[in-house]
């Protein structure tokens, strides 16, 4: 059984993680990057981003997670063969390949596994272990109905790292989007709400995703519930001991969903970034395309956007008026003006959303109930 450390000792272990630790980057990786050097590496980048996550996560124990990561536990299994087969390769990525797995002594669960291909050689061996362990202790500790559940990093024997995921049955967002089938917009606003609650969750607790799209939201197996999933390009931007949140620098993500500051400006509002997405996802959710190639001016449909405003979309017709003002706010260019994720959900368009969900937040408070009692379709894509 594992113990809680003395409360000294666990104030004095924060003080060190924090000292070597800085935004998230792992300083002391040895140059062979072997199986030790990995479990360091985890040791105090998950010890930091721990702290960072606001330990009022319901079902998640702060000690008990410090002392299993300083023990070598929990978070490193056997070879990831001794314990899990492999099912069928789903898909693969810059970073990753894909598969579905269940475990070879256990039930008939089905998960993801995200097995990370080998270091290549224009990447340094610091580099190639921070990619993974960021990854890994951004998204491990995180505990909310609307995020994909992170289970376990484990090592392959041909020294290759996967982590292991919850399995989400029912496709994705943009699959589902992009048939065409969809029509019904108190299921699109009970997604569209799901998603808000999701990424508020993400920034209460300090976490930029930077890579909000339709394809990183899964849908349950029954498609009701949404899932944000891939935090491989996430920041943290406000720690636990931060009264105030600091700016992220960097521009990653997906280019019709990435923010207009994120071109023009070095450092970036976390927050914000991730509203200008949900503001494209939404648009998208709506005409079933995006509204254009890059949030900059040498994009002639951004510039038209810019220019004429709530006439640049396709239809109106599918807005109400709460719900045309929320989107405009949303995709506002300047960050400073643009709308907070809290303002946004307390507007009657969103406190007017039935969606599913198990928490009272997802049912309609505003003075027009929309989607009450809505049933979702199951499409078979």
């Amino acid at each position: 059984m594992l113990t809680s450390e003395p409360h000294s000792r666990k104030l004095s272990f924060n003080k060190r993680i924090l000292s070597i630790m800085d935004n998230n980057e792992t300083r002391d990786v040895n140059r062979r990057g072997s199986t030790g050097s990995i479990k360091q590496t985890i040791k105090k980048s998950f010890s930091k981003t721990n702290l960072i996550k606001k330990s009022y996560t319901q079902n998640y124990n702060h000690n008990e997670c410090m002392t299993s990561a300083s023990a070598g536990h929990t978070f490193i299994g056997n070879y990831f063969s001794d314990k899990y087969i492999v099912l069928n390769k789903i898909g693969k990525g810059a970073t990753a390949t894909l598969k579905l797995v269940k475990k070879k002594f256990g039930d008939e669960t089905v998960y993801v596994a995200k097995e990370f291909y080998k270091k290549c050689k224009a990447e340094s061996n610091k580099d190639y272990l921070k990619k993974i362990t960021t990854e890994f202790c951004i998204c491990y500790p995180l505990n909310h109905e609307k995020i994909v559940k992170t289970f376990e990093l484990i090592e392959e024997r041909d020294g290759k790292w996967l982590i292991i995921f919850e399995h989400c049955g029912g496709g994705s967002l943009y699959e589902k989007i992009n048939s065409g089938k969809l029509k019904d917009i108190n299921i699109l606003n009970c997604y569209f709400k799901q998603l808000l609650l999701g990424v508020q969750y993400l920034h209460s607790m300090g976490i930029s995703h930077r890579d909000l799209k339709p394809e990183n939201i899964l849908l349950d197996s029954n498609q009701q519930c949404i899932k944000i999933i891939d935090f491989g390009v996430s920041a943290v931007f406000r720690s636990v001991f931060d009264k105030k949140k600091h700016l992220i620098d960097g521009l990653c993500g997906s280019q019709p969903y990435i923010s207009p500051e994120e071109y023009n400006e070095n450092y970036h509002d976390g927050e914000m970034i991730d509203i200008w997405a949900c503001g494209v996802i939404y648009y998208f959710m709506m005409f079933t395309e995006v509204p254009w190639g890059q949030a900059c001016p040498s994009d002639l449909y951004y510039q038209t956007f810019l220019n004429k405003g709530k006439d640049f979309f396709p239809y109106l017709d599918v807005f109400t008026p709460g719900a045309l003002e929320g989107l405009l706010k949303m995709l506002d260019s300047n960050p400073k003006t643009r709308i907070k994720l809290n303002e946004l959900l307390n507007t009657n368009w969103i406190q007017g959303i039935e969606s599913c969900g198990s928490t009272d937040h997802y049912k309609s408070h505003g003075p027009t109930p929309i989607g009450l009692n809505h049933r979702h379709v199951v499409l078979n894509i």
